[in-house]
């Protein structure tokens, strides 16, 4: 009986579709200067300013770039302004140019 109890549950919840729920997509601009820009994993690494918009500090931290060709142009010791987006853990530029 507890096996069959257990079968009818297991059966009813397999036939429930799953719920899948998006973590929103924030976005973010910053300031900062270029530390490193790794080609191959398709990264810079920012000494970035306060980011106000996601209550960070200053700090350096590699990045993610949405395109490859982002990094173009870019040179280590250089001063940028970025975009940002945030989703769930995952943060990744998606525009990047010199600043002033």
């Amino acid at each position: 009986m507890k096996n069959r109890m257990q079968a009818i549950t297991l059966s009813a919840l397999i036939s429930i579709p799953a719920i899948v729920i998006a973590a929103p997509v924030q976005t973010a601009q910053g300031v900062g200067v270029i530390k490193a820009i790794d080609a191959k994993s398709q990264s810079v690494t920012l000494a970035h300013d306060a980011i106000p918009a996601l209550k960070w500090a200053g700090m350096t931290m590699p990045f993610k770039l949405a395109k490859p060709d982002l990094a173009k142009g870019l040179t280590v010791g250089q001063k940028v302004a970025f975009a940002l987006e945030v989703e769930g853990g995952n943060y990744r530029i998606t525009a990047i140019r010199p600043a002033k």
